[in-house]
């Protein structure tokens, strides 16, 4: 007979017509007595995506690397067969640990970075108990509409100050931050670092555009860069955009990023006629007979 776990601390909360349980829980139990129902290996009684082993594998390391710190709630509910009770005087609750005491609601990714970590932590949990199936679908598509994801954009804006930033990653940064406190700048006022604007660039599809570019620009510092890349932003307007009426197209995701794709093939013609002399003239000699 399998002996139960307990867990004391326990709030019992109410909400509308569901009352759940907050508690902790060692990630490794946790681990051994959660499971899934991927839609796609039950397509009558799933409703989980498919696991990403990749991004589970690095929460285990971000665990493992002994500054991992996951205070989010995984949200379970309790399977009749572990046999969940709830003490009021000890304000405690009790389960059989078996395989699939619990389903994940909301954390699958989390629960397998736990698994697959070597480091145990003690992880905040949220269990409601007799949950019909409906009722957990349910749970399901309101915790994953209702909640918004932290934007792109605004993770990369931030990079800095978590200190979290590769080479590559402050590199484009400060090539942003220039072209867009510049008042030179073919991109001033076209650039918002940290939301999605109409009519604007964000970081994000700015460092999609220029990140292939880091390796042709060599050991040039960003403000190297910008003078070059500036020159040809200016060139590309005028040469091509400007006289189609199709200066805004510049600004456009699509069209930004086939602009920067342009750009090796028009430096190195400018380089074979002028020298290392990127002005926006000579690159202009290019772009007019391309426009």
């Amino acid at each position: 007979m399998t002996e139960k776990e307990s867990f004391g601390s326990v709030s019992l909360v109410r909400q509308g017509e569901h009352r759940f349980y907050s508690f902790t829980m060692p990630s490794d139990i946790l681990a051994e007595t959660c499971y899934v129902i991927n839609r796609d290996e039950d397509p009558i009684e799933g409703f989980q995506r498919e696991l990403d082993k990749k991004r589970a594998a690095e929460i285990a390391n971000y665990i493992d690397s002994g500054l991992g710190t996951i205070p989010s709630s995984i949200v379970l509910s309790a399977q009749e067969d572990c046999e969940f009770s709830y003490d009021s005087k000890t304000k405690s609750i009790s389960f059989k640990p078996i395989n699939k005491s619990f389903l994940i609601i909301d954390g699958q990714h989390r629960v397998y970075g736990f698994r697959l970590a070597k480091t145990a932590l003690r992880i905040p949990v949220i269990v409601y108990e007799g949950l019909s199936k409906r009722d957990e679908t349910r749970l399901f598509i309101d915790i994953n509409s209702k909640q918004k994801g932290v934007p792109t954009e605004l993770l990369l804006d931030i990079k800095k100050l978590a200190e979290y930033e590769n080479d590559t990653e402050q590199y484009l940064r400060e090539l942003f931050d220039t072209f867009s406190n510049e008042n030179d700048s073919a991109l001033y006022n076209r650039l918002s670092a940290s939301r999605r604007e109409k009519g604007k660039i964000t970081r994000s599809v700015f460092n999609t555009a220029m990140k292939p570019l880091v390796k042709f620009f060599g050991n040039k510092s960003p403000d190297e860069v910008y003078e070059i890349y500036n020159s040809y932003l200016i060139a590309f307007n005028e040469g091509i955009l400007a006289p189609h009426n199709l200066e805004e197209q510049a600004f456009n995701t699509t069209v930004f990023k086939a602009i920067a794709g342009f750009f090796p093939i028009i430096t190195a013609r400018v380089k074979d006629r002028f020298g290392a002399i990127y002005s926006p003239d000579n690159y202009y000699e290019f772009t007019e007979v391309v426009g």
